[in-house]
């Protein structure tokens, strides 16, 4: 099969930068951070009013094409796209990505499934689709915007779970070649956890999209959210490992694991859980709260401006959605060719 190589990533984050203050009604005491689940990130981004899904991805997408010399009319075949909370009602934002950015792909994919890890999901249908359809190139885009336009609404900002999400958005370039080959791709769904996360009127219970004078808010139950804590521990290095085996490598040979960011207790135990050391573990948490599906490819991004992923590495990208209804993991060989030419070198 022709390999599918992890090419680049490019972020676009919000110009509002929201600290906890935000987050508590007028003349109120500052609130402690709240438990395990719902911990608070220092600052996190909220998207404008105005600001759409499709606009993000443009911003991070050129980003990403000037930085790998692309023309997209010629270099972009498939588009994938996630976002939180589309642009329209009816229709995902991929055609008007398109079209803001120059591209005529051949298969336009929005996906509305898979949540914090659709952008390990949408590795492994790149993967499927490329070789079947001949495409050179594909563009994955996900959007994550739900803390400013479901959780920064003037009631359910003052919510449990309000502050632990921020806004963002990460893309990234696959390409039809073996530069920085995915070895493995596995995901996982889990339906019978598909119904412990709801979206409704926080006042009434109304269904999120019926009439309504409460606002929308995602809730959780106490016994659910024990529950998804005991699961999302287990969850995750479980799939790592899956993906491991598959890739031909064991957990010892991760040389960088980049996850979602749900909070610090899930990143500190999954770590631990896979015998990481800390450096291993690249987060971004604190700095931009839950960044849903758009965290794999952020933290990716600022992992690799940062320098801190070498040629040659072995990357890990994992993690687990919602409340465990899927969860996924891929492996890949970073720009592999240079990593054994430096090692000759050395």
């Amino acid at each position: 099969m022709t390999p599918i190589s992890l090419i680049d990533v490019a972020s676009y984050l919000p110009e509002t930068i929201v600290d906890n203050d935000f987050f508590k009604r007028p003349g109120e005491v500052p609130k402690k951070r709240a438990g395990a689940m719902f911990f608070a990130p220092t600052t996190r981004r909220h998207v404008r009013p105005d600001e759409t899904a499709a606009e993000m991805i443009a911003l991070a997408s050129r980003r990403l094409i000037e930085r790998l010399a692309l023309d997209p009319a010629r270099d972009i075949d498939l588009l994938l796209t996630n976002v939180s909370v589309p642009d329209q009602a009816f229709t995902g934002c991929g055609a008007e990505v398109a079209h803001r950015i120059g591209c005529r792909p051949r298969h336009v994919t929005d996906l509305h499934n898979t949540g914090c890890v659709s952008f390990v999901y949408m590795l492994e249908l790149a993967r499927l689709l490329m070789p079947a359809t001949g495409a050179k190139g594909a563009l994955l885009c996900n959007v994550q915007n739900a803390g400013g336009r479901i959780f920064g609404q003037s009631e359910t900002r003052y919510k449990p779970q309000a502050p632990v999400p921020g806004d963002g958005c990460g893309v990234a370039y696959l390409r039809a070649s073996d530069e920085s080959p995915i070895l493995s791709v596995v995901h996982r769904c889990f339906g019978e956890n598909a119904c412990d996360m709801t979206g409704s009127g926080s006042g009434d219970g109304r269904p999120w999209w019926a009439a309504g004078e409460s606002q929308l808010c995602v809730n959780f139950t106490e016994a659910r959210i024990a529950s998804i804590f005991r699961r999302g521990n287990r969850m995750v290095p479980e799939i790592v490992e899956a993906a491991c085996r598959e890739a031909g490598i064991s957990t010892e040979q991760i040389d960088a694991l980049v996850t979602n960011q749900p909070n610090p207790f899930f990143l500190r135990n999954w770590r631990e859980a896979l015998q990481l050391p800390v450096e291993a573990h690249h987060e971004s948490f604190d700095r931009y709260g839950n960044l849903f599906g758009a965290a794999i490819p952020i933290t990716l991004d600022e992992t690799l401006r940062a320098g801190k992923l070498a040629p040659g590495s072995r990357l890990v990208l994992g993690g687990f959605s919602h409340a465990g209804d899927y969860a996924a993991a891929a492996v890949v060989h970073w720009k592999k060719g240079q990593g054994a030419a430096l090692a000759r070198a050395s």
